[in-house]
């Protein structure tokens, strides 16, 4: 006997494959399988056009649909009297069934697309959304911090769902991660902003939410700022966390314009102590009069009191004739609340003007043994336009009158010369006549 061989031997199998009939060895012969992988842009973007022109929502283009596409794209501008050929064999070389095209068979048209025509595709996206950073959020996990990401779309638009990493153990994330609408956003519609706590294996623990209207940033310029967020229902009960959320959102359709209002914070001096080493740690806030949202803060400075900054700001393109503008002076505490050391309100009449402002502003504090001063300068660009166009008519009209006194005196000389030759002309002896 011998049981190890016999343990050790098995039957063979044989797998005889289904012989393929005429049309699949054509397929066989003539066509390539290729799988390609596209952006997240490209696929938003592709997935939008299929939308936009997929308008009895079966997810099935035809071939009118898809010529428009094409069309809307701008190819028929490019290509000229070739884009009706090319949209017909557009369509028959990604449609399996010669009548529609489905999502997938158009991301592989769209692929092609991308390729031969970079310049038109991926198009524009019509926002972009930069999250930089947010601030007193409230704890989640049992060490006191949490794990937190966030999420932001366009209100009642899943599909624009975006998110950004997730930071660990804090309460105060930074990501200055950048995304777009994904090709959702149309005007009126505003954008949501929520933040999580990860727990890993389940859904996240939603800590605060905001939502930024559209006609805060669908405008030139757009929105910079930060938005106060509501803390959840579950957390609601909590006291002493006020969560925040820093942001900027443009439209890209709006072309960048320059600021309504430049504004440089060069300096204080005299600012009163606020920590038992007799210093303070003094930061400037600047912010036009009821509109919040052109908050500007410049560095801290450490153990000082006669801080230098040299730091400039604009108006975050919301200046209107009228505004005043309000600097405040704190000293920052790292534990608690932060100090008012001064403030001041710059009235409109003292820079909306040529030259603007630019000087010493007595800060207002409750220590009335200090007299502190904060040194700035903010000009307003159309009273510097005006101006600039003023001097420009002014030299235009000095220059001209040079050229009128030039021509005048070049006139004169010459006539000068003219009279000065026909006199000498008119004095020459007359030529002797000849005798007979």
């Amino acid at each position: 006997h011998f049981p190890a061989m016999a343990t050790a031997s098995r039957t063979a199998k044989t797998v005889v494959s289904k012989p393929q009939n005429c049309a699949q060895r054509i397929e066989a012969a003539t066509t390539r399988k290729t799988q390609v992988i596209i952006s997240e842009l490209q696929a938003a973007d592709a997935d939008s056009l299929f939308n936009r022109y997929d308008f009895e929502r079966t997810a099935l283009l035809p071939r009118g649909s898809l010529t428009e596409v094409l069309r809307d794209l701008g190819l028929a501008e490019a290509m000229g009297p070739g884009f009706g050929p090319f949209a017909q064999l557009a369509f028959d070389a990604h449609s399996a069934d010669s009548h529609f095209l489905t999502p997938n068979e158009f991301k592989q048209l769209y692929h092609r697309l991308c390729q031969e025509y970079p310049k038109l595709l991926p198009r524009q996206p019509n926002l972009k959304v930069t999250v930089y950073s947010a601030k007193g959020l409230p704890p989640a996990d049992i060490n006191g911090k949490a794990d937190p990401y966030c999420t932001l779309q366009i209100v009642g638009k899943p599909k624009t769902l975006s998110q950004t990493s997730i930071k660990e153990k804090t309460l105060e994330p930074r990501w200055s991660e950048e995304f777009t609408d994904k090709y959702g956003y149309e005007e009126g519609d505003s954008l949501a902003f929520d933040i999580y706590d990860y727990d890993k294996g389940s859904a996240g623990d939603l800590l605060c939410s905001c939502t930024l209207p559209s006609k805060e940033f669908h405008r030139p310029g757009g929105f910079e700022g930060t938005l106060q967020m509501t803390l959840s229902p579950d957390l609601g009960k909590l006291k002493g966390y006020s969560p925040t959320l820093r942001v900027s959102v443009s439209v890209l359709a709006f072309p960048e314009p320059p600021p309504n209002v430049n504004i440089l914070i060069r300096s204080a001096e005299g600012l009163p102590p606020a920590d038992p080493n007799g210093k303070s740690d003094p930061f400037c806030t600047v912010m036009i009069v009821n509109k919040p949202y052109t908050k500007g803060l410049t560095s801290i400075k450490q153990r000082t009191l006669d801080p230098v900054w040299n730091e400039s700001f604009t108006d975050k393109h919301r200046y209107e004739v009228g505004d005043s503008i309000q600097f405040k002076v704190w000293d920052y505490d790292k534990t608690g609340e932060n100090d008012l050391l001064g403030e001041v309100i710059l009235d409109n009449s003292k820079f909306h003007k040529e030259g603007g402002f630019d000087g010493d502003l007595n800060l207002q504090t409750s220590e009335t043994k200090y007299a502190p001063m904060l040194n700035v300068k903010v000009t307003v660009r159309e009273c510097e336009e005006a101006a600039a166009a003023s001097r420009a008519g002014q030299a235009a009209l000095r220059e001209a009158e040079e050229a009128r006194l030039a021509a005048e005196t070049a006139a004169a000389a010459m006539a000068k010369e003219a009279e000065e030759k026909a006199a000498a002309e008119g004095a020459a002896p007359a030529p002797e006549s000849g005798g007979a």
